[in-house]
């Protein structure tokens, strides 16, 4: 007698406090009543290059703005010569102090540029990374002044005051006082008023101060804070934080040694170091880094300078030699010296230190690191490459996002040394393209992965730069490259690379939210790039954007409408964004699967009814159980909707720790080690019980949103539901065609909605073995309240 398996999911996506919530579910499910396929590509994900997800994280080189372009995320702060120092090179770098119950006050500092491109951020207000004022004195590539504030759920911050002209000199001491009184804020530099601005109501009444920097190294001294009635609330430099887990990497300067970021032919950006060794030893240093004993570490720098200097590679752990090696002496040219370091002792918060002595001018550039384990494994940081193959994912989308809108491909091949930086700073980085198309392409077959490549369409929003660039062909050429003869121009480039066989992409998109072009011109551009893109390669499928979330105008369904309307015939996909508030992780996936079927209907009575939906983008906007369960929730959703759905995505993807944005990412890590979000928890349950075929179902389902699929062969079955109450809820299940003969299952219940799991309590939130009755074809559970599960039911035919 043969024996399929039968499995059970069950999700609660749970309304908090829903009243009436029947205590029992009585279901039957058909397993020879096929409704349509279920795609395993609605398990796909989306790699954005993204709060150090690549550069910094994934990708396995252990340091961080390794061409000193101003990547990094981590802030320096120091405390040296009765001047607090930030020596970092990254944007929106804060250091707030005093008490969120602060008001009317005037708050004065003296600060100093060092280097860098822009001036200085003095806060005031401040309550949050959201909600805060910040004077910008020399902002916008160091050409003004203006008042910014940010609003709790507002978005980014924007500019409230008009821009002043004006700048920030290098190496000049400025006076700067900021007058707070009810809803005035006044701002004045070296004794001229520069920002008188009287708020609308909207921005923060009380708050800390502080001091930031964007992109830029300055010192700060003589802070003063004093009430409109003249009683002291501070005086003297603030606390310096201390590193803890959520640190990301940072360059510091060392030693006497003058040093300075120049733009002085560098190596392949736009930015490297000098260090003036002439009054003592100094030079770069950044931690934190993880080591390890017995592990060898190899790198790489970049040196050109006086041949009288030396330079000398350490790890560090506090001021205790790890490991050492002396560079051979400089020469005028740029040259690489590679090294290899063999740490003595382990440590999580060692320092790489480049420490240069001797007279004369050196200049850095290029600086790399990685373990010899992680190289021979292709590259990838051993860790965060399991957790991706550990959600088996059938497809990943790749580079963004934003991202790739004004990506320039061809900037990210080749030797890790001549290529070049991303055109912008983005996402608390300065991308300089370690993980390019190879090592991408690389990383999906490890994995198990089709690839699939956003291509950059020049829209004049991201590209202002280079509109006179044919974009066209840059994407043919990318085509090219990935899948072309080694005998064509790009495929020679490849195999130069490498990589003689062809890579045979598959999937390609057009672009990534270009709603503010408006859809009928965005519509012109798919349908110039669209045929091209077949010439290049007809084997490729191809996708557009579509909508924003689920509303029925605007960059909604009428979006949809034009796209599918226009393109439908050009492309195979329609690839549609969604995010959620996680407090709807309810509510909002009903709503959007609803919008699945409304431009399901459009499809179907388009020019190419197998056209198909692309969800490129969702997530709920959490790390906590909340999204968790939207995440359950909206997986069912796609399987119901596999008739018109195929393809799906989650962002974020991976996000380090430090970032200062976007907290709902599936892997979330630091210089160590990772921790799974709930999405992450739930989504892997989901992808380890799939199954292509969806069944009927009868019964009324109350508070649950259920699905039941099963494999080609009908041995397996899954039944997934959504519970959105605080209720246990006792689900009976009549399997139609056979008895039961063994029942098993696993829950996530983690018992509160804002339960989370972190670096230091990482399966806090994680699936459990639970009680499961059977009695012939009838199984029965209880669901404890906001909970997922999986059931697994074997039975007789």
């Amino acid at each position: 007698m043969v024996r399929p398996i039968l499995y059970a999911s069950l999700a609660w996506t749970g309304l908090a406090g829903l009243a009436g919530a029947a205590p029992t579910v009585a279901l039957t499910a058909h397993p020879d009543r096929v409704l349509h396929p279920v795609d395993v590509k609605v398990y796909g994900h989306f790699l954005e290059h993204i709060y150090h997800s690549c550069n910094g994280g994934l990708w396995g080189d252990m340091i961080w703005d390794r061409s000193f372009e101003g990547g990094g995320a981590g802030a320096a702060w120091s405390i040296r010569d009765d001047a607090l120092v930030q020596e970092g090179e990254a944007t929106d770098v804060r250091l707030t102090f005093g008490s969120r119950a602060w008001q009317d006050s005037e708050f004065t500092v003296e600060a100093r540029k060092s280097g860098g491109d822009e001036g200085f951020l003095i806060l005031v207000r401040a309550l949050s990374h959201q909600e805060f004022y910040w004077a910008n004195l020399g902002g916008w590539g160091n050409i003004g002044h203006a008042l910014e504030r940010g609003v709790k759920g507002g978005g980014r911050w924007r500019a409230v005051s008009p821009r002043r002209d004006g700048r920030i000199e290098t190496d000049r001491w400025y006076r700067i006082r900021v007058r707070c009184e009810g809803p005035r804020i006044q701002v004045w530099l070296d004794g001229d008023a520069v920002i008188d601005y009287t708020d609308d109501g909207q921005g923060p009444a009380r708050g800390m101060a502080g001091v930031g920097t964007w992109c830029t190294q300055a010192e700060f001294r003589n802070f003063a804070v004093t009430s409109l009635d003249g009683r002291t609330l501070h005086q003297g430099l603030p606390p310096v934080p201390e590193e803890g887990p959520a640190s990301a990497p940072a360059w510091y300067s060392v030693g006497p040694a003058k040093v300075s970021t120049s733009l002085e032919d560098p190596l392949n950006g736009g930015r490297c170091k000098a260090v003036d060794a002439s009054a003592g030893p100094g030079g770069v240093a950044q931690r934190p880094l993880e080591v390890r004993v017995g592990e060898v570490y190899r790198g790489s720098l970049w040196v050109r300078g006086e041949p009288a200097a030396e330079v000398r590679v350490e790890l560090l752990e506090g001021e205790g030699v790890l490991a050492a090696q002396v560079l051979p002496a400089p020469s005028a040219q740029w040259r690489e010296f590679p090294f290899e370091l063999k740490p003595c002792a382990s440590s999580d918060r060692a320092a790489l230190r480049i420490l240069v002595s001797g007279p004369g001018t050196v200049w850095l550039d290029q600086v790399s690191l990685m373990p010899e384990s992680w190289r021979r494994g292709g590259g990838c940081r051993p860790d965060l490459l399991a957790a991706i193959a550990d959600l088996k994912p059938p497809v990943i989308r790749w580079p963004g996002g934003c991202f790739a809108s004004p990506y320039r491909w061809k900037d990210g091949i080749g030797p890790q040394h001549a290529r070049k930086p991303h055109p912008r700073h983005m996402w608390d980085d300065r991308e300089i393209n370690s993980f390019g198309s190879d090592e991408f392409i690389a990383m999906c077959r490890q994995v198990g992965a089709e690839p699939l490549i956003v291509v950059n369409i020049g829209t004049p929003e991201w590209n202002r730069e280079v509109l006179d660039n044919d974009f066209l062909q840059e994407a043919l050429d990318w085509i090219e490259y990935c899948n072309g003869p080694a005998t064509s121009t790009w495929g020679r480039v490849r195999a130069a690379n490498g990589h003689p066989e062809p890579y045979r992409v598959k999937y390609w998109e057009i672009d990534n939210e270009t709603w503010h072009m408006g859809a009928e011109s965005y519509a012109e551009w798919v349908n110039r790039f669209a045929p091209a893109m077949r010439r290049a390669d007809p084997s490729i499928r191809l996708a557009a954007c579509g909508s924003a979330g689920h509303g029925e105008g605007g960059n909604g369904l009428a979006w949809n409408r034009v796209l599918i309307e226009r393109c439908a015939d050009r492309v195979d996909y329609l690839s549609i964004h969604h995010y959620a508030d996680p407090n709807r992780f309810a509510t909002d996936p009903l709503a959007y699967e609803a919008f699945f079927r409304r431009t399901g209907e459009l499809i179907a009575a388009s020019r190419n009814p197998n056209l198909r939906i692309y969800v490129s983008e969702w997530n709920a906007q959490s790390t906590d159980w909340r999204t968790g369960l939207y995440c359950g929730g909206l997986l069912n959703a796609f399987e119901r909707c596999g008739d018109v759905l195929e393809m799906g995505g989650p962002a974020l993807f991976l996000r380090h720790v430090s970032a200062s944005a976007w907290d709902n990412a599936f892997v979330n890590f630091d210089h160590r080690t990772w921790f799974p979000a709930p999405n992450y928890v739930v989504m892997k349950l989901w992808r380890d019980h799939y199954a292509p075929q969806r069944i009927a179902i009868e019964g009324e389902t109350g508070v649950l949103s259920v699905v039941a699929t099963k494999s080609e062969s009908g041995r397996e079955v899954y039944l997934k539901a959504v519970n959105p109450s605080e209720e246990e809820v006792t689900v009976v299940l009549t399997l139609e065609g056979g008895a039961v003969t063994a029942a098993s299952m696993q829950v996530v219940a983690p018992g509160a909605l804002d339960a989370r799991n972190t670096l230091e309590d990482r399966d806090a939130v994680q699936p459990k073995p639970a009680p499961v009755q059977r009695d012939g074809r009838l199984v029965r559970f209880a669901l404890p309240p906001l909970s997922c599960g999986v059931a697994t039911i074997r039975r007789e035919l």
